[in-house]
């Protein structure tokens, strides 16, 4: 069996990134931690956060997405990240019976792969997948591994669910990441739980 999973927010605990950058990119947020985090389980964009709560103009809001693209992926705000609780004797354990795969729209692979390496993931996995912002998850995986009906998507996202479901496979959400359970649930994935190591499909 065939076992792809998503990156930040489905294995890795990204979320101290993310509300760090934020903080340093709009100087005059106050936002909290657990606030930042309860707009964007709601879906609120950063878009929709700087221009009703901050009065950001378009251009303003452009200008921040694009210093948020150039920074976050950088080893500095890289380190802030954690691997989701349990979840690296979890792959240990599923390795044994499956084959692993990661698939992930960071845009380096170089750092990408400096991260997985440095938690002692890359043997896991059979294949690390990076979209570098230019493929689709399930177009990289069509052309690599041999689809089967019984394999699993697992992702934070509804893209990630969606995914899934165009491979065929089976799919389950983690509310770990940047989704809530109301929000996954409108994309109809097979199973929901709190983490991947709440999973039990191997």
């Amino acid at each position: 069996m065939n076992i792809f999973f998503d990156l930040d927010g489905t294995l890795v605990d990204s979320r101290l990134r993310m509300y760090s950058l934020f903080q340093s990119l709009v100087s005059e947020s106050k936002m909290s931690f657990d606030a930042y985090w309860r707009l964007k389980k709601e879906n609120y964009k950063h878009r929709d956060i700087l221009q009703k709560m901050f009065s950001y103009s378009e251009q303003e809001s452009m200008a921040f997405e694009g210093e948020w693209l150039k920074s976050i992926e950088l080893p500095s705000w890289l380190a802030l990240d954690r691997p989701v609780e349990g979840v690296t004797e979890y792959l240990k354990r599923a390795s044994e019976k499956s084959n692993l795969y990661i698939v992930t729209a960071r845009q380096s692979e170089k750092n990408a792969l400096s991260q997985i390496s440095s938690f002692g993931w890359l043997e896991l996995f059979d294949k690390i997948m990076v979209t570098n912002l230019v493929k689709q998850k399930h177009e990289m995986i069509k052309y690599v591994v041999k689809i089967e009906k019984t394999d699993w998507f697992i992702g934070d996202t509804g893209a990630d669910i969606e995914s899934g479901k165009k491979l065929g496979v089976k799919t389950a959400g983690v509310l770990s990441g940047f989704m809530s359970k109301e929000g996954l649930l409108t994309y109809k994935p097979d199973l929901i739980v709190n983490s991947v190591v709440d999973l039990k499909i191997t």
